[in-house]
């Protein structure tokens, strides 16, 4: 366990650094002030909630043109629609956008500036795309929630304002259960079914269950073996810093392809049935990009933190992007998708759709341009 304990406190350590560095460098009281307005809050809603829709809507198309919905649906056999999209970026990573405009879209109705009917829009394309992607993009999207409300000013609170009670907490609760139920029931259903397992609840049990022993089984065998010494993968200096670089820009030849994993992926340190592919990030990066490997992941941490931190800084909106990295925190012992497309797309997104929404809507007394040199200079 030595091995396994020092890392994770060194991913503690680093993304706490950054974090509070992210914290320290507070943007000037005026844009803070505009990115909670109403104004920017709506623009930029409609700018993520109109790319979620694209996304989404070119996703189904490409699902429709290979298979039936209904056929997928009725036999249990939702991978098909993964199975339908390009594995390489384009216009169906668009769809991703709905982790964050499902989770603003709520917080904007129960402040009562945006219509239900947009709410439901923008919860109805999220769950649409979790059909696509599983259980990440709805568990991604709740962090993004928690995150909204945990950052809302505090002078906007009243003496008046309600807390959050148990039974809306057990209700939440209850609600995702069903849904994570549901989503593994339509993907999985004919694996577990197979497996003697017929209760959708059953199953979900099962898979939650999996979801949390693989990651822990194969990350305390590797960190035995390598300290064992029979598992040694030194990495190179130069080589391994592909292990900081966004998924998208690694060459295919320097990563195991996941649909091969096996045991002899970690040198027969562990053994796991093959169907299991997130199975640790420690012991992925260390089969990939051996130790160097280890060494530049740990870079990316203050950076994530600072990120994480800079975020929170803003209007609530905004900082909700902050909870797209709380969740690749939470994510580390599994997989790491700091470096995965989808989290670079929502950070771009956040920046891209916070810069056109700030303007032209806020000429005020410094002027369009005078703003824009103000969030430059923050």
């Amino acid at each position: 366990m030595t091995l396994l304990v020092v890392w994770y406190i060194a991913v503690v350590v680093l993304a706490t650094i950054g974090w509070r560095l992210g914290l320290g460098t507070t943007p000037t009281p005026e844009v803070v002030e505009r990115t909670t307005s109403t104004k920017f809050e709506r623009r930029y809603f409609f700018l993520i909630l109109a790319v979620a829709t694209i996304g989404v809507g070119y996703a189904y198309y490409r699902i429709t043109s290979a298979t039936s919905i209904v056929d997928a649906l009725t036999t249990q056999t939702g991978n098909a629609f993964t199975e339908a999209l390009p594995d390489s970026a384009g216009i169906a990573t668009l769809r991703y956008a709905t982790i964050l405009a499902a989770p603003i879209s709520i917080y904007l109705w129960r402040k009562k500036v945006l219509h239900l009917g947009f709410m439901l829009f923008a919860v109805f394309l999220l769950v649409a795309n979790s059909m696509v992607a599983s259980r990440l993009s709805l568990l991604m999207a709740v962090v993004v929630y928690v995150v909204i409300q945990a950052v809302v000013p505090r002078q906007t609170e009243s003496p008046d304002r309600k807390s959050v009670r148990p039974w809306q907490i057990i209700t939440a609760i209850a609600i995702m259960f069903t849904l994570l139920t549901a989503l593994n029931y339509v993907r999985n259903g004919n694996y577990y079914r197979d497996a003697g397992v017929s209760n959708p609840i059953a199953m979900n049990l099962y898979q939650s269950g999996a979801y949390l022993a693989v990651p822990a089984q194969v990350s305390m065998g590797v960190s035995d073996a390598v300290m064992r010494g029979t598992f040694d993968r030194p990495g190179g200096v130069v080589t391994s810093a592909a292990a900081a670089l966004p998924t998208f820009l690694v060459p295919a030849h320097e990563v195991r392809a996941k649909e091969s994993l096996g045991a002899d992926s970690y040198e027969f340190s562990v053994s796991f049935a093959p169907n299991f592919t997130t199975n640790s990030a420690f012991a992925d990066m260390y089969a990939d990009f051996g130790a160097w490997g280890w060494f530049y992941t740990l870079l990316l941490f203050p950076l994530a933190g600072y990120v994480f931190g800079r975020f929170q800084t803003y209007g609530p909106v905004v900082a909700g992007s902050a909870g797209v990295i709380a969740y690749c925190f939470a994510e580390v012992w599994r997989i790491q998708l700091l470096t995965q497309g989808i989290t670079v797309f929502l950070v771009l997104l956040t920046l891209v759709c916070m810069f056109v929404a700030a303007r032209g809507q806020f000429p005020g007394k410094t002027g369009e341009h005078d703003f824009e040199r103000k969030c430059e200079v923050s």
